[in-house]
């Protein structure tokens, strides 16, 4: 148990509390009586009056001008700055990540090739909005139309894209929600592959990260598309409208988007030493604006928030005893290993620790035996990290169990 303290309170930073404690209450305020007061003097008439703050998000004081942001460490799931992330809205472009989705699934399972070609129809031709400049006819490998996709945001790739692999937009839209309710994306609901407005085409927030995370895991080899600053077809070179991509904060992607509804929003994803950050932003009233907002909330999250390793990895972090089996402890380790905290703010984190007294084999690798529960002041919700056994511990012959057993008893009675 010591030994256990103390590596929190190292690692952490942090405080271990009884688990029993409460905290006190504060004592009632007394109402005093009213007294009369004056009226407060007119604002001179050259003075404006000032409008209350609403873009500052507490508790860190952070200001966000977007009309829906979500900011998360990729490696804990740590949320470190929300903005109606759960409140559905158009997502325009940046429906083009599960339009890309789709198509590196097709990929990885093997039902097409990137040299696959794909005859452009009239359909993929005619659409309104950014385009790769196709032609009726032409025949496009399926990895120009998906770099035509990401890169440039091709209405028209989307499209020819679409009816490739689902016969109809329609369908391929159906085929997007189902994949996308799939992992996780209970509040997204596709209408079509390009993100052009259309009644019920929603999403949220914590869904398109949800998606840009599953992508940068499940497609490796594809998502490095997402980073490509230029893509050239026909003799035409286009320039990727993620701005971020030419700064220096080690952005990868994802894909921006803009609607007149909307505005003009991002996921973003960045990697700074060995940490890396998911972000959207949405409702903003231009590109410059966008990345400027995106710029400052990822320069935020890197240099705000770290990530504070409990043990290092596959290091035990205290032995418990165990019944019937060969040996009389096993070694119990943290399922994370890092924790997100305010760099500023890591003395106010409290943590309290459970776990079984005596364990009873036989035990598997993986199985809790106890959590850390890790509080914050500023937090809405505590951090609960399982305390699980690092290896299997097989049960031991019968005639040793009893002796166990008996031994138990004995020391019990003293």
């Amino acid at each position: 148990m010591l030994v256990l303290k103390f590596l929190l309170i190292v690692f952490l930073g942090a405080s271990v509390s009884d688990i029993t404690a409460k905290t006190k209450k504060a004592p009632p305020v007394k109402n005093a009586k009213s007294k009369k007061q004056k009226k407060p003097l007119p604002k001179p008439k050259n003075e404006p009056n000032e409008k209350p703050q609403t873009n500052i998000l507490e508790p860190y004081g952070i200001e966000v001008d977007s009309t829906h942001a979500l900011l998360v460490d990729y490696e804990t799931g740590k949320v470190l700055l929300e903005k109606n992330a759960s409140q559905p809205f158009e997502p325009a472009s940046m429906t083009k990540i599960m339009t890309a989705y789709m198509v590196m699934k097709a990929l990885h399972e093997g039902r097409i090739t990137p040299k696959t070609l794909v005859t452009i129809s009239p359909n993929a031709r005619k659409m309104e909005g950014s385009d790769m400049f196709l032609e009726i006819g032409d025949k496009v490998s399926v990895e120009d139309l998906l770099k035509g996709l990401i890169i440039v945001s091709g209405n028209d790739a989307a499209i020819a894209l679409a009816e490739f692999l689902s016969g109809t937009q329609t369908a391929f839209a159906a085929d997007m929600t189902h994949i996308a309710k799939e992992i996780g994306c209970t509040q997204t609901e596709f209408k079509n592959a390009s993100g052009l407005p259309e009644e019920g085409h929603r999403t949220t927030a914590h869904d398109l990260i949800l998606m840009s995370k599953r992508t940068f895991e499940d497609f490796p080899k594809w998502y490095g598309i997402h980073k490509e600053i230029t893509f050239t077809y026909r003799g035409i070179t286009q320039q990727n409208r993620n701005m971020l991509l030419e700064k220096n904060i080690g952005c990868d992607g994802v894909k921006t988007g803009h609607a007149e509804k909307p505005g003009y929003g991002m996921v973003a994803s960045a990697a700074q030493n060995g940490r890396r950050l998911f972000l959207v932003v949405s409702g903003l009233r231009s590109m410059k604006q966008r990345a400027e907002e995106a710029y400052r909330l990822l320069q935020w999250g890197f240099g705000t928030f770290g990530n504070y390793t409990i043990t290092p990895k596959g290091k035990a972090i205290i032995e418990l005893p165990i019944r019937y089996s060969s040996q009389e402890t096993v070694e119990v380790e943290p399922k994370n290993h890092v924790i997100v905290m305010h760099r500023n703010r890591i003395g106010q984190t409290k943590a309290v620790i459970k776990y079984q007294k005596i364990l009873e084999a036989p035990i598997k690798a993986g199985d809790q035996v106890g959590e850390v529960t890790v509080t914050h002041p500023d937090w809405n919700e505590p951090i609960v990290i399982p305390l699980i056994v690092k290896k299997d511990i097989p049960r031991s012959f019968f005639l040793s169990r009893i002796g166990q057993t008996l031994r138990y008893l004995f020391e019990k009675r003293e």
